[in-house]
Formats: structure tokens, C-alpha cells, sequence
């Protein structure tokens, strides 16, 4: 198991990476989004020096918000180029993982439709990464409808190159209630990638593990569940607490908790 952490998109990824190299972690979650890390700015050879010097891996997150199942076909194709260049970043920095990130569609649509045009953005995507030794995951994203696991699974039977990236953040704002099990359940098989972050269930905070008051999450059990599904690869700490000192602890806490699981 490796534990890393994601350079805030708005500040100097170099810093960043310094910072995380500092501080003992194995790996950066390298966001490519602007302001600061958009593809086509960044200085790859520059960043695999830092990567380097600190001994640390890499994965690539694309930014959130690129609206890959738009009803509009035209924003669709869009979406895929803007893939399509984090793809050729993602290459550049030497990173062998990117992500997206799981979108619905709008009210008036039919489930299916999210389905389909997930499917039909992210299958060229998958199949184009996959050329250069890449490979794409999907993220599970917060609110985006009460069945988004089932609507993951089916887009995976689609996409079967696509492989999965699990939020336990996001995975309490689906339906009412902690649905981090039924994920890890239904696609613990495909489980790639790991983002773990505290929330009260109100919205996706992004705090330190525990530090949520109404939280009911039992961090020990879920990291035991996660460690005995047979996962044991890159898990980032996604919180962004403005004083660092909690992403550190949070770093320790879980260390802990996987070694007595």
C-alpha cells in the first residue's frame, strides 16, 4: 500500500511535490487543472525531476469538471480532446494511472443515457491510453444520482478496459447512507485507485480522516474491509485542511489502522 496526497491546483505543483517529498510520502496525485496545472503548461521534465529526487510515484487526476457525458454531442467530443491532452501529460510526467470522473445526466434524460454517453466518451479514451501503457479509472462522484454504483458497473461492462477509483468521501452522499461496502462489494475487482477524505454527509468537505462530529464512519473497520478485499495500491489522502499538520496525521492514523487490520 502506498499513501500520497494531491498538489492544490492553485499553487506551484514543484512546491508541492517538495513538500510531499518532505514530508515521507510515496506518491503525488498530480491534479492537471488549472489555474496552476493545466496539461498544456506544466513542465514535465521538471516534474519527474522532482518526482525523482524524493523517490516518489505518480498518478494523474484530471479536473472534475469536464462534462464528459453532456447531452450535446459536440461538448462530448470536446471533453474527450481535453482527455485527450491530460492523456498526453499524464505520459509526459510518467504517470501509468489517469482519472476521470463519473458523470449523470440531466433531469429530463433517462439513466441509460448516462450510461451511454459515459460509455461512448471513455471507451476511445481507454483503448487510446492503453497504446502508450495507461491506464483510465473513474472516479464515483458525490450527488450524482441514487444509483450511480449501478450505473458505474454497467459502463464497466461496456468499457471493459476501464478500471475503477474509489472516494469513500463520495460514497455517503449517494443514497443517505455509507455506501462504501456495496462499492468495494460490487467493484472491488476492478479497484485501482483510492481517495479517502471525512465528511458530515451534508457535502464533500474533503476533511481529515475522523474529523467530521456527526460522522459515523468507523475508519478502522472500513480500512480493515479495504485491506482484506485484496487491495493494496495507491490510496491519496484527499483533504485539504488548511493547516497541513492534519493531512499528516491523517497520513499516521491510516498507516496505523492498515498495519492492524
Amino acid at each position: 500500500m502506498k499513501i500520497g496526497a494531491m498538489n492544490h491546483p492553485g499553487k506551484d505543483p514543484i512546491e508541492e511535490i517538495i513538500w510531499f517529498g518532505k514530508n515521507g510520502f510515496d506518491f503525488v496525485d498530480f491534479t492537471l487543472e488549472p489555474p496552476c496545472a493545466d496539461p498544456d503548461d506544466i513542465d514535465p521534465a521538471a516534474i519527474r525531476a522532482a518526482l525523482s529526487k524524493y523517490k516518489l510515484d505518480v498518478v494523474a487526476h484530471c479536473a472534475w469538471f469536464i462534462p464528459l457525458s453532456s447531452p450535446f454531442a459536440g461538448i462530448r467530443r470536446a471533453a474527450l480532446e481535453e482527455f485527450r491532452r491530460s492523456l498526453r501529460a499524464t505520459q509526459a510526467i510518467g504517470a501509468r494511472v489517469m482519472n476521470t470522473h463519473y458523470f449523470g445526466a440531466p433531469r429530463l434524460f433517462p439513466p441509460e443515457k448516462a450510461i451511454e454517453w459515459n460509455a461512448e466518451t471513455l471507451a476511445p479514451l481507454c483503448e487510446e491510453a492503453a497504446e502508450l501503457g495507461i491506464t483510465i479509472v473513474i472516479e464515483n462522484t458525490p450527488q450524482q444520482g441514487r444509483n450511480e454504483l449501478e450505473n458505474l458497473v454497467a459502463i464497466m461492462e461496456r468499457v471493459p478496459l476501464l478500471r475503477f477509483h474509489l472516494d469513500s468521501g463520495h460514497t455517503k452522499l449517494e443514497r443517505g447512507y455509507d455506501r462504501f461496502d456495496e462499492y468495494l462489494e460490487k467493484l472491488g475487482h476492478k479497484l485501482l485507485h483510492v481517495h479517502l477524505s471525512e465528511n458530515d454527509t451534508s457535502s464533500d468537505q474533503h476533511l481529515p480522516l475522523g474529523a467530521a462530529p456527526r460522522s459515523k464512519t468507523n475508519w478502522p473497520e472500513h480500512i480493515k474491509k479495504l485491506k482484506n478485499s485484496g487491495y493494496n495500491g495507491t490510496i491519496s489522502l484527499e483533504i485539504f485542511a488548511e493547516h497541513r499538520e492534519y493531512l499528516l496525521l491523517s497520513r499516521d492514523l491510516l498507516q496505523g489502522w492498515w498495519k492492524a487490520a
